[in-house]
């Protein structure tokens, strides 16, 4: 009992000693431009690295000469939507669609302006609040745009905003709860939700088992959402007849095969039988009617190509015509992607294009 004073006054000490820490600057988000903050010697002190950057200055403020007059020269990112996407502008860009070399030119900007809005390579990743090579190689964590906020920071947000954030379910029933039908805008539809969800988990693959920064697929557009995440998946989806994927006749039309038959990883519920579940390329495909439609549609898209290729190649063997047909289905997947997604959710009066070739010979990561 005499040690209760001792141990009362020793963490009386310690709560008077953190008090009086410093606040790390870094909490604010000082430094501009992608700038990035370094805590100096000094308590309380810090630093700003504007390497590689067009700016200097103590916070990465002060535009370079040739930035400034490029900055003069080129429109900003929010000046070039705006005109992309002004009425008083709608004639103009419907002769830039019909002219081959101006509408490619536009296309060019589009593309440019649009990258530079993120870090290429990354900077940042999901395990360290500083910048890494992992961020750039180590596909089994996520890549960031922005820094964390350091974990030292008196709020979840740096210095600013409440010290614990609101429950999830909270903000869920807050934003997305509705109590009558609202339709959107730009007139899209529930499908186009899923089939955004359907294209961004080729991509978007959390590993639970690890954490909520890790993944187990690669950054990039690569189908898996379609075709597995691994050799093994793929191989249990695959017919090995013709380059085509498995499939079953229900009702007169081709559906994937059920798990009971097709050995691949899927999250049902509990209490939902083998014979019930649907062997996909992503474990919870299943459990949406919008994800499976658009699963089942790229299946059989697979296996019309493949039908296609063999009419056009017949010496070709399964492995040629099945990887061939995943090259394809990739490209008509960034095509829709570019020229119907993205086009919807610009807003552009300039027809959005996949031309790749625009580009060669520009720097561009």
């Amino acid at each position: 009992m005499k040690a209760l004073p001792f141990l009362a006054a020793s963490l009386a000490l310690i709560a008077i000693a953190v008090a009086d820490k410093p606040v790390n600057p870094c909490c604010s988000f000082p430094c501009q431009n992608r700038g990035v903050c370094l805590n100096g010697k000094e308590p309380g002190s810090y630093t700003c690295d504007c390497g590689n950057l067009p700016f200097y200055g103590k916070h990465c403020e002060t535009p370079y000469l040739w930035t400034r007059l490029t900055r003069w020269l080129r429109p900003s990112p929010d000046t070039l939507h705006n005109w992309l996407v002004s009425d008083s502008l709608k004639w103009w860009w419907g002769i830039v669609n019909k002219v081959t070399f101006l509408h490619n030119m536009i296309i060019r900007v589009v593309y440019q302006t649009r990258a530079e809005i993120l870090d290429t390579p990354p900077l940042y990743e999901t395990v360290h609040g500083y910048p890494t090579i992992a961020a750039t190689t180590n596909h089994t964590q996520y890549a960031r745009c922005l820094p964390p906020v350091p974990l030292d920071c008196p709020t979840p947000m740096g210095i600013k905003g409440k010290k614990e954030l609101p429950d999830v379910d909270y903000l869920l029933k807050t934003f997305f709860t509705r109590e009558k039908f609202r339709p959107d805008p730009q007139g899209s539809s529930v499908l186009m939700t899923f089939f955004a969800q359907h294209f961004t988990h080729m991509f978007f693959k959390t590993d639970y088992g690890k954490s909520p920064g890790s993944t187990w697929s690669g950054h990039g557009v690569d189908v898996t959402s379609i075709y597995g995440s691994n050799v093994s998946d793929e191989n249990s989806l695959r017919s090995f007849k013709g380059g085509k994927l498995k499939m079953q006749v229900l009702n007169g039309e081709d559906f994937p095969m059920y798990a009971k038959d097709t050995p691949v990883y899927m999250t049902y519920p509990g209490g939902v039988p083998k014979e019930s579940q649907f062997a996909l390329g992503h474990p919870f495909f299943g459990l949406l009617p919008g994800l499976f439609l658009y699963q089942t549609i790229w299946m059989r898209e697979h296996n019309r190509v493949c039908d296609i290729l063999k009419e056009e190649h017949p010496d070709w063997d399964d492995e040629r015509l099945f990887q061939t047909g995943k090259l394809v289905i990739l490209g008509e997947t960034i095509r829709i992607v570019i020229e119907d997604y993205v086009q919807h959710l610009a807003g552009y009066y300039v027809k959005v294009a996949f031309k790749p070739e625009v580009l060669f010979g520009y720097p561009f990561q």
